[in-house]
């Protein structure tokens, strides 16, 4: 078994792995005490052949650990057949950072979804929160109208910085979202 910085010295290396260095990633994946970075370098060399060891981890105790792994399912790897997963991870999840994360990326998948229902069903979600007065909804806006953001392919420069998506919400491009995925 080979070390997380050995894995990525091959990939400098040969600007590739070989498939028993990415089964040692994916040990990596599977059995560290902390998965993150290996996680992260699955992600970062984008082995989409490595999202279901990934996809695993939505079940560790450890609620960073599947806030991570979500957020490379769909943002990072941009993988469209785990997007009823996280939508009912967005719907009940224990903790509101793993239920944020989805929300945040599911937009980056949004488009690639081709169950037209499991789509309008998720469009609706985000719209209603992005228009909701519910308290409990009033802390997920920024990482609804990230993924409007996302789904509606607004360039990443013209997007307001992170911290400040919840206080710039942009209605008409929201009503746009809404006609796209509402209807």
């Amino acid at each position: 078994m080979i070390s997380l910085d050995d894995i990525w010295n091959e990939y400098i290396t040969s600007n590739k792995l070989t498939s028993k260095t990415e089964k040692d990633l994916a040990w990596h994946i599977e059995h560290d005490v902390d998965p993150a970075d290996a996680i992260i370098m699955a992600t970062d060399l984008k082995l989409k052949k490595l999202a279901p060891v990934i996809a695993n981890q939505l079940n560790n105790e450890d609620d960073y650990i599947r806030e991570l792994a979500i957020g490379c399912l769909l943002g990072g790897l941009q993988l469209p057949e785990y997007a009823k997963t996280a939508f009912e991870i967005i719907l009940s999840d224990d903790y509101e950072n793993v239920r944020g994360a989805a929300l945040f990326s599911i937009g980056d998948i949004i488009n690639l979804i081709k169950d037209r229902n499991l789509q309008f069903e998720i469009g609706n979600f985000i719209f209603h929160v992005l228009t909701s007065d519910e308290l409990e909804l009033e802390s997920f806006k920024r990482e609804a109208y990230n993924s409007v953001l996302t789904a509606m392919e607004v360039p990443v420069l013209e997007q307001p910085r992170v911290r400040d998506l919840a206080d710039s919400i942009d209605l008409d491009l929201v009503e746009k979202f809404k006609n796209k995925y509402c209807s």
